[in-house]
């Protein structure tokens, strides 16, 4: 594997990382806020918090790997491809670049989030709710290196790969908290946690349809603007990268769209449980390459850039 592609696997694996643990932090705070509303019995509901606390941890453990993974992936290539990468590199390109700049300010609301998650473990009354705001932050920050940046008024696309990212937490990242909490509500009680478990999905289903059509419209609109013609589609690789992207977003809705038409409207008992289980596992592998196609995609150079 020779140098440049080195760099590509490192900055993708840093970025997916980040995705990772963004979702998985956007998915906690969200179902946290539809189990306000859903009578879950007493004795189950420690549990259930600390499952979300648990997926909370994890995935700002997540967040703060990946701020380093970045920060090494960016170094290496910088200067990679000719030295060795060393902590004076990683200090110059950290500290004193342009992209260090933002990676830093992505870093700071990264270490606040961890802060924040400290205190939800300690069962702090204002620790879920500072997590939410620190999660949004942290999606607020991640644009700023990237290729949002590069246009002459980058604002309006900072909006919307914001936008994208939100949508795509409050998805995914839901989807994966709403399994781990509806396969422990059905394994303590089938009938109860049957019951609960319907209702946190037709709970989670407008949320799910509401972020999937801001995916597809900030997606339609970032693709029009990166690409510049349908011909690059198939003649560069940020085009046929974005093409395999679109196999996996056309894969993941139409297993949650069936998810939503047909196996929700069957949930109450223990056998539709498990059959939208199976479903929600395929549903989560396709997304969880989705995120990986991603974090490929958003480092390679931008068509309508090259000329």
């Amino acid at each position: 594997m020779d140098a440049e592609v080195r760099s590509l696997v490192y900055l993708a694996l840093g970025k997916w990382f980040t995705y990772l643990g963004l979702v998985g932090l956007t998915g906690a705070v969200c179902l946290r806020q539809l189990l306000g509303s859903v009578g879950i019995e007493p004795r189950v509901y420690p549990t259930v918090e600390r499952l979300l606390v648990s997926l909370a941890s994890y995935a700002n453990g997540l967040v703060i790997v990946a701020v380093v993974a970045r920060l090494y992936a960016q170094t290496f290539s910088v200067f990679g491809l000719d030295e060795p990468v060393t902590l004076e590199l990683l200090r110059v390109v950290g500290f004193e670049s342009r992209w260090g700049s933002q990676w830093l300010l992505h870093a700071a609301v990264t270490i606040l989030a961890g802060m924040a998650t400290m205190m939800v473990r300690s069962r702090v009354r204002l620790g879920w709710n500072a997590l939410a705001v620190l999660t949004v932050v942290l999606w607020l920050t991640l644009p700023l290196t990237g290729h949002a940046m590069s246009f002459s008024d980058p604002s309006f696309f900072w909006a919307i790969q914001v936008s994208h990212g939100l949508a795509a937490g409050a998805w995914i990242g839901t989807l994966f908290a709403l399994f781990l909490v509806g396969s422990f509500l059905c394994e303590s009680d089938p009938r109860s946690g049957s019951v609960c478990f319907a209702v946190l999905v037709r709970r989670f289903s407008p949320l799910a349809v509401i972020a999937v059509m801001v995916l597809f419209t900030t997606g339609t609109i970032t693709s029009w603007f990166y690409l510049g013609s349908f011909e690059r589609l198939w003649s560069d690789s940020y085009g046929k990268t974005l093409l395999l992207k679109l196999f996996f977003v056309i894969s993941t809705g139409a297993v949650g769209f069936y998810n939503w038409r047909f196996l929700a409207p069957r949930l109450g008992d223990a056998a539709g449980s498990r059959r939208l289980f199976s479903s929600i596992r395929a549903e989560l592998v396709c997304g969880l390459l989705l995120l990986a196609a991603t974090a490929v995609l958003v480092h390679l150079a931008i068509p309508t850039e090259m000329g």
